[in-house]
């Protein structure tokens, strides 16, 4: 145990001293849009809920992704309610996290949404809407599971850590049987076959049997469940991850859903001389798998 704890000591020290900033240079390649952009599907990024990443920030790189392929593109700035949600085709809801967690990144961490708007999000997905939800390591995976759990998933307030080291990146790959074939995963007429992945730590989820699962651990990673965000010993509560998702389609009645317990794979971000995310040599095929993700949850 003392070995990971001091390997964790070392990387949360720099995680908290190096702040990333926004990669905005990198583009994910679009050859070929998909959509004439007057005609393009209206797309609604979750502003309201203390969301780490947003339109114009993290998720900066792969907002230019979707408007290059012809997607409308909006902020959301409100509560959550069937009558806003139904003016879109596609939700998207990055780290969102509960009022008392903001710069408080310890439990309890309450859900991020009220049961008013969990009944909203549910419903706009059951009536056809695509949900791409994302929620990273704690606090962030407690305040998605109450939505999750309406959804029929169970969510992880952890971080999934490899080998006790939170550097170089995490992989997912064909040939370590971490990365399977799913509908962004796999040649589609939307999109491209990939076989490797980065992941940038994060948390962990299971679904329903009816769920494509296409990341998942092996026993090479530990899920560990500090009190405290970033703050581990010993005594942290932990097991291990095999088994666990970190990606995952699964539809809801009319709708389809991406869930990723890991947000960083798909921004663009760099912390010191360290890329973060799609932009990383470490995440080659990241940038087409944020393309399929896209194309995925936007045609029929």
């Amino acid at each position: 145990m003392k070995h990971w704890f001091v390997i964790f000591f070392v990387t949360a020290t720099f995680l908290l001293e190096a702040q990333p900033t926004i990669d905005s240079a990198f583009r994910v390649p679009v050859i070929s849009p998909m959509f004439l952009s007057e005609d393009g599907p209206k797309v609604l990024v979750d502003e309201a809920h203390n969301n780490l990443h947003r339109k114009e920030g993290g998720l900066y790189s792969f907002t230019r992704m979707m408007e290059e392929d012809g997607a409308q593109v909006f902020a959301n700035d409100q509560v959550f309610t069937e009558e806003v949600l139904i003016k879109y085709d596609l939700l998207i809801i990055v780290n969102a996290l509960h009022d008392s967690n903001v710069g408080n990144w310890q439990n309890p961490c309450p859900s991020a949404f009220t049961k008013g708007e969990i009944e909203a999000i549910v419903a706009f997905v059951k009536n056809g809407g695509s949900l791409l939800f994302v929620a990273d390591h704690m606090p962030y995976g407690g305040a998605a599971q109450d939505l999750a759990k309406r959804l029929g998933i169970e969510w992880s307030n952890s971080f999934a850590i490899q080998n006790g080291r939170h550097w170089p990146p995490s992989v997912f790959d064909r040939n370590h049987n971490t990365l399977f074939d799913s509908p962004v995963t796999t040649d589609t007429g939307y999109g491209k076959k990939v076989s490797r992945i980065g992941s940038f730590t994060g948390s962990v989820f299971k679904a329903s049997e009816d769920a494509i699962p296409f990341l998942i651990y092996d026993n090479s990673h530990a899920i560990l469940m500090p009190d405290v965000a970033w703050q581990f010993s010993e005594e942290t509560k932990n097991e291990n991850a095999s088994g666990w998702y970190q990606g995952a389609c699964l539809k809801h009645g009319k709708g389809k859903m991406i869930l990723l317990g890991e947000a960083a794979m798909i921004t663009a971000q760099v912390r010191g001389k360290a890329k973060i995310g799609m932009n990383s040599p470490d995440a080659p095929e990241n940038a087409q798998l944020a393309l399929n993700i896209f194309r995925y949850l936007v045609t029929n």
